[in-house]
């Protein structure tokens, strides 16, 4: 499928305000378009309608857009899929790459937590279903989320200024300055800060945890020496700093398996270390974590973009882009008071570097078409530790039955431990890539688009014990085998390096067909391809740690349409998707001791029906609605892991069963009326989103069930008519629904974790503009 790329930032373009009837622009092919004649599934949000909602992050525009899922707790662990394809729940590892290519202003950004926090200049944000791949950048399986923003002008000295107050003590300030330098050099300049109280209460420090802390600044700066040529290099950084990214505990999980079979419970093993657990009631949002949980995450970068238009009118761009982000976790390993695991964390720093060459044909001829050469570059080193506190000894060594004595293990034994592990995994992307299309007939049009990829991976794992353990030999000698055993157990070790070479052919044909001049048809075929993986893990016998690529067919057939004097449209797109060699959990019984990793699993499926609408039946009213319908099913997985109640049989088979992370439905709708009132605009509107049910866990544990919810929002303001100032309240979640976000089953401690959403929230915003 195509990408499809906002034109360039301008005002008259903003896709917030245009009334029902109105072209959304785009250029698809690199050459403006309106978004109905484009033979694709898109949905485009403007930078001003999310900012009258109260939205200011891309986990809050999730509601607008019904066929995109993300799961996640902390900025590193987040999981994004469209139409139920991307990456699993179970998949947050460097070595694999993500499924929904993320984009601003052009660039890939393979780490979703460099654009999961605030948002800043935002002009566009537009979700593109199916595969990418012929006409630009990275390749990618699901679709892509791409994020533009706005750009200096030359019309003279600009500012926008913003404060937002709202419950939790919610503060959000903004400011952009931009101004021509010159006739032919513009800047624009600015700086987000956002603050909120925690919406969790940890009873052992007694705090509020879960706030926000967030710092964002971008300096962007267009030369146009001439008409035909034009430079953009844009510098940003941003900082999202606090305690935050930790689960609650959602449920305990029961002590009888589904063989009758009884273990030694969440309850029972607290009470053997002495340990007394607060209520648990997720949504009276309190936790009692007892170890840091203070995480930094930087991220910053610079790109060039470059512009030139042949006089026969041909244009080369060239995008070069250099990106660092860092996630600098503090998290306490078992999530709860008990001093089990005293940290988890995966320390990251990800440096990328990529380089884009693309010609395009000016249009409107007999054939148009493009190409480019893309070249791409990442390395995370990644820190792994985990420490063992006082009550690891109780806690893990204690037979899992619940008449065993507790272990006679000292708790000196595994208190101070560390389990370290250096895991640097590598990328070297190369591509070529092409896409023509054949205008037949005013009516008709045929697309073929290729893509060549050949990629080089390699891989560094280098893991040992380490901490402030006692030492071995302060230990009675009777014990020292057992402890030595545990020790052992618990800090793998082992050090290699690993590389492979990939190469794929992938591409795109599309058919469509003009009904009328207000009906137009499509019908697509494109394969898609998501990068190899390398699974670095401690080197089990017989374990391959290497994924193959995902390779994906998708078939689509749309309809997109404007009637009633253009001031409706109805759009509908069908789509079949078939993922092979999905890569998700594995667990291998042909190697002893056996082995859980992630691997190439076998085959998903995902197929279903999506609608847009958008109408504006009075002058000043819009309305839309969207909605998903996604069967996606795993047609071949027959080694996952076992749920929990049959744990004791290690594999189970899902072939056949619903697949994780996709809601069968998902709706949504908004609705916005302006007034005018003389020099003033009067504005009130209202969103609304619903999502089924979903399993979280990739092995559809049933405790992992994530219900389905509806939420809703209103915002209401006044505004001058010449857009100087706007004034609006706002309210997210407007009947304080409790939902979740996603869970985890955690085996070893007996507990289901959860990733709350946010409650209700609510505030007023002022904003000015030049």
């Amino acid at each position: 499928m195509a990408p499809v790329f906002a034109d360039e930032p301008k005002p008259e373009d903003d896709v917030a305000d245009q009334p029902g009837g109105a072209d959304i622009t785009v250029t698809a092919r690199y050459r403006r378009e309106s978004a109905q004649d484009v033979p694709i599934a898109i949905t485009a949000l403007a930078g001003d309608t999310l900012e009258r909602q109260g939205a200011f992050n891309l986990k809050q525009v999730v509601q607008q857009l019904p066929s995109l899922n993300i799961q996640g707790i902390s900025g590193r662990n987040q999981t994004i899929t469209v139409r139920g394809i991307g990456t699993n729940a179970g998949g947050t590892n460097d070595g694999l790459e993500q499924g929904v290519g993320l984009y601003v202003d052009g660039i890939y950004r393979p780490r979703t937590g460099s654009v999961i926090t605030d948002l800043i200049d935002v002009e566009s944000i537009q979700l593109l279903r199916g595969p990418q791949g012929t006409l630009f950048g990275k390749n990618t399986v699901a679709g892509a989320i791409d994020i533009r923003t706005r750009e200096p002008s030359f019309d003279g000295p600009e500012g926008r200024a913003e404060i937002s107050y709202g419950n939790y003590d919610y503060l959000r300030g903004y400011l952009a300055v931009g101004a021509p330098l010159t006739d032919d050099l513009a800047v624009r300049v600015s700086y987000l800060r956002t603050q909120r109280d925690g919406l969790i209460y940890n009873t052992t420090y007694r705090e509020r945890w879960d706030g926000l802390d967030n710092h964002a600044a971008r300096f962007d700066l267009v030369w146009k020496p001439r008409d035909d040529l034009k430079l953009r290099l844009i510098a940003d950084y941003s900082l999202q700093v606090g305690d935050v990214g930790f689960q609650s505990v959602a449920a305990v999980l029961p002590t009888t398996l589904g063989n009758g079979t009884q273990v030694r419970g969440f309850y029972r093993r607290a009470a053997d270390v002495g340990y007394a657990p607060i209520a648990i009631d997720p949504f009276a949002r309190r936790v009692d974590v007892d170890s840091s949980q203070y995480d930094e995450m930087p991220s910053w970068g610079v790109s060039l973009r470059g512009d030139w238009t042949s006089p026969g009118g041909l244009t080369l761009t060239s995008l070069s882009a250099f990106r660092r982000w860092q996630w600098i976790p503090n998290y306490d390993g078992d999530q709860f008071g008990a001093n089990v695991s005293t940290q988890s964390i995966v320390k990251t720093d990800q440096r990328q570097v990529s380089q884009e060459l693309r010609l395009a044909s000016p249009g409107h001829q007999t054939i148009d078409y493009s190409g480019g050469l893309y070249f791409f570059w990442q390395e995370a080193d990644d820190l792994s530790v985990t420490g063992y506190g006082r009550d690891a000894a109780a806690w893990l060594t204690t037979a899992n039955t619940p008449t065993a004595p507790v272990s006679t293990l000292p708790s000196a034994a595994l208190d101070g431990l560390l389990a370290i592990a250096r895991v640097v995994p590598q990328t070297y992307s190369y591509a070529g890539y092409g896409q023509a299309t054949w205008n037949a007939s005013p009516v008709f049009r045929l697309t073929a688009g290729l893509r060549y990829t050949w990629e080089h991976k390699t891989g560094l794992y280098d893991a040992y014990a380490g901490g402030t353990a006692a030492p071995l030999s302060s230990f009675a000698a009777a014990l020292q085998p057992a402890i030595a055993a545990r020790r052992a157990a618990l800090t793998p070790t082992g050090s290699y390096t690993a590389s492979r070479d990939t190469r794929n052919l992938s591409g795109i044909v599309t058919a469509a067909y003009d009904l009328s001049a207000d009906v137009h048809g499509y019908a697509t075929y494109s394969r898609g391809y998501k990068s190899p993986g390398i699974n670095l893990i401690n080197r089990s016998n017989g374990v391959d740690i290497f994924v193959r690529p995902e390779k994906v067919d998708a078939y689509e057939l749309g309809l997109k349409s404007r009637f009633w004097g253009q001031r409706a449209e109805l759009n509908l797109a069908l789509f079949w998707t078939d993922d092979s060699d999905y890569q998700a959990n594995f667990v291998n019984n042909t190697v002893t001791p056996v082995v859980a990793y992630i691997t190439n699993v076998g085959k998903l499926r995902s197929r279903g029906v999506e609608l847009d609408a958008r109408v504006a039946p009075l002058d000043g009213l819009t309305l839309t609605a969207a909605g998903t319908y996604n069967d996606a099913r795993y047609v071949t997985y027959r080694a996952a892991p076992a749920q929990y109640l049959n744990s004791y049989l290690g594999l189970i088979d899902l072939s056949g069963r619903t697949a994780s992370s996709a809601p069968k439905w998902a709706l949504t709708g908004a609705t916005e009326y302006v007034h005018h009132a003389g020099a003033h605009d009067l504005y009130v509107g209202g969103d609304a989103s619903y999502r089924s049910g979903f399993y979280a866990a990739v092995n559809l544990d049933p405790y992992s069930w994530v219900p389905g919810y509806a939420l809703a929002g209103l915002h209401a303001g006044v505004r001058d008519a010449e857009g100087h100032w706007d004034l609006s309240a706002w309210v997210r979640n407007l009947t304080g629904t409790d939902f979740y976000n996603t869970k985890a089953v955690n085996n070893t401690y007996g507990l289901v974790f959860a990733a709350l959403g946010e409650p209700r929230t609510y505030g007023i915003t002022l904003r000015g503009r030049l």
